[in-house]
């Protein structure tokens, strides 16, 4: 798994935000940006967020950290409740 503490899910508002016209003709570019810097980089249509560019890395230690909550989730609700009695 990726240590999470070499990311930041912190987006750079002056160069972590583009619009999607500049992300479709310079994917490449800025897959290598979010790589090095590690961070997401926010797409946008019409100047609102629509979608995220994650290093593969990232994206794969998010999915895991959330099949870990969902599998915890789903034990703590199939464990009864304890109740006191008094």
């Amino acid at each position: 798994m990726v240590d999470l503490k070499d990311y930041t899910l912190d987006v750079d508002l002056k160069q972590g935000v583009v619009p999607i016209s500049k992300a479709a003709s310079s994917l490449a570019a800025l897959i290598k940006r979010s790589r090095a810097n590690h961070q997401p980089i926010i797409v946008t249509q019409k100047g609102y967020p629509t979608g995220v560019i994650l290093d593969v890395d990232l994206f794969t230690a998010l999915r895991e950290l959330a099949d870990i909550h969902l599998e915890n989730e789903t034990v703590e609700s199939a464990t009864p409740s304890e109740t006191v009695e008094g």
